[in-house]
Formats: structure tokens, C-alpha cells, sequence
């Protein structure tokens, strides 16, 4: 019967590195050779170029198993059992497929041939070996790109948008301006509170090249398809992608998913203390304050009111009863103009059983939160020097103090699980040489090892708190850093709240004895908290 024969060839991206022993061209023609000295003349090449032997989920290994089932072919053959696959279960069912369907296989190097070596011993063994080859290389090559990663070396082929490879070194990134640009944009559109839909709609109306296309430009033989060929078209998630993206921060971050296991392409996403974070590996694009401002906006719910506007004071606004943010609505009068005005969600949603109303007009927090505003600004405009004074008094005495009492208890217990290493040294050794019996031994080191297991849990916390206090005790250059930008504050945009205003706390209104209503609210600044005391401060200096 003639063969009609199919010669299967596969390299993976890891075999590529190993030289040119296994590379596609030399299959093909060892394989020819095999065809030429067995007279078989007819025959077609079925070649996966870049694909794992874990799984067979090959573009040209499914064709060839399309052409079997319609019986138009009688025989495979490849270089050797690892070319085939290396997933041991998987190959043996792929060659028992094969005998069902009458389908010889040969694997030529390894003097395979399933008419001949139908219970030969050896055809598990290799495969088993060849699995424990491709686990070696994988576990390898995981091993290299976690050492590149960790030296803040960017692997991608493609680079983010805003950035391009250095042509003097391709895992080092450098800004691409006009990218870069619209990147800025993006960012201070959504810190003045405009929103990824909107964003989409301005760039598409400007004709802006999207990512994909914009990097088509500069790259026009790197994509194979055209699906990039809607260039203007913006989506939100482009926008949100690049909001995300700490690399805009000059940082690289790895292992944010990885694959469920070698055989699967299913990834699984990772916590973040798993991840490596590497700081400072090229030129930012944008400023990390800007990024906070950003990811505050972000993580607040911005629904616009009906006049389609979203409300600059979304995720800002709390009820000092019951904690929860307060929400939005407004109402039209008769002249068209909007009424808006914030009460408590929990008073809204379940009723003055759980919480009073706390209403507030929107003009009023406007007015508060610009008067307040100005005053800072004007105190700190007045005398840099003697507000900055101010603040450095009001967080030293409290964090940097608090800070180095727990830095004191950190080292003690630091001290104490040392110690508690020398001390189960010393019992272990007065057990083995009849000092202690045994069951005394065994009683004294459990105790010991609780104790030390407990100090091990501990210190991370302590660690943890020590870090947020010395932060806390830098408030002072940190908000400064922020004010100083403003000359003049003549209006209130989400930028400026978010960037400077950590969140405004609304108490419910108080009837006075003489009958005046009141309401209190309390605005809590970014980094330093209440400045109630600042401008009397400034008064008695």
C-alpha cells in the first residue's frame, strides 16, 4: 500500500536556544533523507515553528490530525519522540489514536516504529524523560527571566504606549514624546474628573491614533493581521490600561499571572506581594502625586447627574455618623437651572432608623471647601517658613515619637528570636549528650518555638506600622509639595480636591439654644489631616 506520509516537525522559543541541532530546516531534512532511504515518495511537511511539546495545541499538528480522520494519511513520522511531544500521557494516547486509525508511526532517531516496538519498554521511558526535559528547561527559563526582571530589564518585544525600545540596549526604555504626550493628557483629563468614556469620545472626535495604530505606524511589518486598521478608534479600555500601568511611574512590574501549570496556557493571576517591583528603571512620564490624584478619582464612583456633568466632589464627601459616603442628587427648578445637593446613602437607603439625613447643599460645600482652601493657601503664601514650622510640630510629636517607641519594641523582639535560636541550639545539644531527658527536651523546645513563631508573625506588622509612621512623619514636605504649586485658587475642579483634600466629613445639622441652626464640617487635607489650629496658630505667632 502506498504511504502517504506525514512529517511532522516542532521547535519551541526554548529549543531555539540550544543551537541549530533541532531546528526546523534540520528536521525537514533528516526527515527527507529517512523518506529517500525507506522509498517512501509521498509525503507533506506539517511544521509548528515556536510551540511547546507540553500540549498539543498546534496549529499544524491539529491540520495533520484533520487530514488522519479523513484518511489522508497513513503514517507520521518525526525526528525523534521529543519533536512529537513531550507530555508523557499525551503521547502515549496520540500513538494509540494513531494505531486505531491505521496510522504507522515512526519516530526516526529514537528507531521507534509502532508495527515493530508495539511493547517496547523503552517508549514510555523517553517520553517520561522528555517531560522531565521540558520541566527542566521551563523551570530554567523561569529561573533567567526572574533574574532579568529583578535587574529592572524590560523583556517585552513590543514597548507600552509612551515609550519605545533604546536602540543601544533593548531592555532599557526610553519616552517617546508624542506618545508620551497624549499619556499626560490622559492622566489630567481623568484628574479633572473626566472619564474614560468621554476621554474615548475626545480622541476619536481629534482623530488621535490609538496605541495599536500608532505603533503600526512606526512599526508596520510587526502586526501580521490589520485588525489595527480602525485607527482613531479609541476604547475604554485602552484608557483604563494605561491608567493602570505603574511604568508611566518609571517602574517595571513582573509576575502580576502566571501559567496555571507547564501543560496549560490558562493563566491565574497573582497577589501583589508576589510580584517583583522594580523602582526607577527609566524616565517617568508622570509624577506619582499625579498618579495618587488619578487612583483616588478612580476608585471613587463617578456617576454623572443629569445634566451629564460629573460631580467634582464624588468620593470625597462622608457622613460623620455612620462613616458612609454621601451621595449626590439634584432637582430642576422652574427657571431650568439644576438644585443639587449630598445626603447620607445609609439615610436614603434604610431610613432615619439607621442614620440622620446630614443634607448639605452643593453650593455650600463648594463655598466652604474654596474658602477653607484659600485660607491654607494665604497662610502658607503669608509665612512658608512658619506654616511649615507649624505642621513639622504637629506631626513630630505624634508619629515620630509613636514610631521610635515601636521601633524600640521591634528590636527587642528581634533580639528575643535570636535569642531563642541560641537557646534551642543549647537545649539540642544537652538532649543528645544526656543532660536533659528527652521528654523534657521535647516539652522546653515546643515552648520555645511557639514563642518564636508568634515574634515571627508579629514583626512584619511592627514593621508595616514603623514605615506608615515615618511616612507620616514626612506629612509636612509631602503637602507642601503639593500647595506650593498654586499661586491662587479662583475655583474648585476634581483635580484640586483630589489633590489636595483627603476627604470632607459632614456632621448632621444642631439647633443652638438660642435657636440658630448650625452644621459642622470638617475637611481632612492630604497627608496631615484636620488644620483647624493652623490659622490661630498663625494669629498668636
Amino acid at each position: 500500500m502506498q504511504k502517504h506520509a506525514a512529517l511532522y516537525c516542532r521547535l519551541s522559543v526554548d529549543d531555539g536556544s540550544f543551537g541549530g541541532s533541532v531546528s526546523i530546516e534540520t528536521q525537514k531534512i533528516l526527515l527527507e533523507q529517512y523518506c529517500q532511504a525507506h522509498s517512501i515518495t509521498e509525503y507533506e511537511f506539517y511544521c509548528d515553528d515556536g510551540y511547546s511539546g507540553t500540549n498539543f495545541n498546534r496549529p499544524a499538528f491539529q491540520r495533520m490530525l484533520s487530514n488522519i480522520h479523513a484518511g489522508k494519511i497513513n503514517l507520521v513520522i518525526v525526528k525523534d519522540l521529543s519533536r512529537f511531544g513531550r507530555n508523557y500521557v499525551e503521547v502515549g494516547l496520540q500513538v494509540e489514536h494513531f494505531k486505531e486509525q491505521n496510522v504507522r508511526f515512526i519516530a526516526a532517531d529514537d528507531h521507534y516504529d509502532s508495527t515493530i516496538n508495539e511493547d517496547d519498554l523503552m517508549f514510555p521511558m523517553r517520553n517520561v524523560m522528555n517531560e522531565m526535559y521540558a520541566r527542566d528547561v521551563s523551570k530554567k527559563t523561569k529561573a533567567a527571566k526572574k533574574a532579568k526582571a529583578k535587574a529592572g530589564q524590560f523583556m517585552g518585544s513590543k514597548p507600552p504606549f509612551g515609550y519605545k525600545l533604546d536602540p543601544n540596549d533593548r531592555h532599557h526604555l526610553i519616552v517617546d514624546e508624542p506618545a508620551a504626550e497624549v499619556v499626560r493628557r490622559i492622566f489630567r483629563l481623568t484628574a479633572e474628573g473626566v472619564g474614560y468614556n468621554k476621554i474615548a469620545k475626545i480622541f476619536r472626535a481629534e482623530k488621535v491614533l490609538n496605541p495599536i495604530a500608532y505603533f503600526n505606524q512606526h512599526n508596520p511589518d510587526y502586526f501580521k493581521s490589520d485588525y489595527w486598521r480602525k485607527e482613531f478608534d479609541w476604547h475604554v479600555t485602552s484608557v483604563r490600561v494605561i491608567l493602570n500601568n505603574e511604568v508611566y511611574l518609571g517602574r517595571l512590574v513582573y509576575g502580576k499571572q502566571r501559567a496555571k501549570s507547564m501543560k496549560s496556557k490558562q493563566v491565574v493571576k497573582c497577589p501583589r506581594e508576589d510580584w517583583i517591583v522594580v523602582e526607577h528603571c527609566h524616565e517617568p512620564i508622570i509624577s506619582q502625586e499625579l498618579w495618587d490624584t488619578v487612583h483616588k478619582i478612580m476608585n471613587a464612583k463617578h456617576r454623572p447627574a443629569k445634566t451629564g456633568e460629573v460631580q467634582m466632589f464624588a468620593g470625597l464627601l462622608y457622613c460623620a455618623d455612620c462613616g458612609h459616603a454621601l451621595t449626590y442628587s439634584q432637582k430642576k427648578r422652574k427657571d431650568g437651572t439644576y438644585h443639587g445637593a449630598y445626603s447620607c446613602w445609609m439615610y436614603k437607603t434604610h431610613g432615619k432608623e439607621y442614620c440622620a439625613s446630614h443634607y448639605i447643599r452643593y453650593d455650600t460645600v463648594y463655598d466652604l471647601v474654596l474658602i477653607d482652601l484659600r485660607s491654607v493657601l494665604w497662610n502658607y503664601r503669608r509665612n512658608k517658613k512658619q506654616f511649615k514650622a507649624f505642621l513639622e510640630r504637629k506631626f513630630q510629636t505624634d508619629s515620630a515619637k509613636e514610631a521610635k517607641k515601636l521601633q524600640a519594641e521591634y528590636e527587642k523582639k528581634q533580639s528575643r528570636f535570636e535569642e531563642i535560636d541560641r537557646i534551642l541550639c543549647k537545649l539540642y545539644e544537652d538532649s543528645v549528650l544526656g543532660r536533659i531527658p528527652e521528654n523534657r527536651y521535647e516539652a522546653m523546645s515546643a515552648q520555645y518555638e511557639s514563642e518564636q513563631r508568634e515574634i515571627k508573625e508579629a514583626l512584619p506588622d511592627l514593621r508595616q506600622r514603623i514605615e506608615q509612621l515615618k511616612a507620616e512623619s514626612d506629612a509636612t514636605d509631602k503637602f507642601v509639595n503639593l500647595i506650593k504649586k498654586y499661586t491662587v485658587i479662583d475655583q474648585l475642579d476634581a483635580a484640586i480636591l483630589n489633590e489636595l483634600i483627603d476627604k470632607i466629613v459632614v456632621h448632621h445639622k444642631e439647633v443652638a439654644d438660642e435657636g440658630r441652626v448650625f452644621q459642622q464640617v470638617e475637611i481632612y487635607y492630604r497627608f496631615i489631616g484636620k488644620l483647624e489650629h493652623a490659622a490661630e496658630s498663625e494669629k498668636a505667632a
